[in-house]
C-alpha cells in the first residue's frame, strides 16, 4: 500500500514533465503542430495584383502542415516559403496556391540563410 502511494506521488510530476517540456511547441495558423522549417523555396505566382492577394496565399499555404513563414510579394509575382518537407511538399504548396486563384508559374530552391524581402 505505501508503494502504491508514493507512486502516485510521482505520477503527476512525471505528467507535467511530459506536457511542460522546454519551449512550447511550434503550430501552425490551422493549430497544427509543426517541426521547424528546414526548406526555403520561392514560388513564381501569376495572378496577384494586390496586397489582398498577398494575404490570401500567406494565408492558404500557412494552413499547411509543416509550413513556417510565407512572405508573399504581389509586385515581384513570388512567394517566399520556409516548410518542412517532412511534412508538405511543394505539391501540396502548389495545389493550396491554385486552389486560392492563382497560377503557379515556377518553384526555386532557396537557401534559408539568404534574406528574404
Amino acid at each position: 500500500m505505501k508503494l502504491l502511494r508514493n507512486n502516485l506521488l510521482i505520477l503527476p510530476a512525471l505528467i507535467m514533465l511530459l506536457f511542460c517540456g522546454c519551449g512550447s511547441p511550434k503550430t501552425n495558423q490551422a493549430g497544427v503542430l509543426q517541426k521547424d522549417p528546414s526548406t526555403r523555396v520561392e514560388v513564381k505566382i501569376g495572378g496577384m495584383t494586390c496586397t489582398g492577394c498577398e494575404e490570401t496565399i500567406k494565408a492558404s499555404v500557412t494552413k499547411l502542415d509543416g509550413v513556417g513563414e510565407v512572405k508573399a510579394d504581389y509586385k515581384e509575382g513570388k512567394a517566399v516559403i520556409d516548410y518542412n518537407p517532412g511534412f508538405t511538399d511543394t505539391a501540396k504548396i502548389r495545389l493550396a496556391i491554385t486552389q486560392s486563384g492563382y497560377k503557379v508559374t515556377g518553384f526555386r530552391q532557396v537557401s534559408l540563410t539568404d534574406s528574404v524581402k
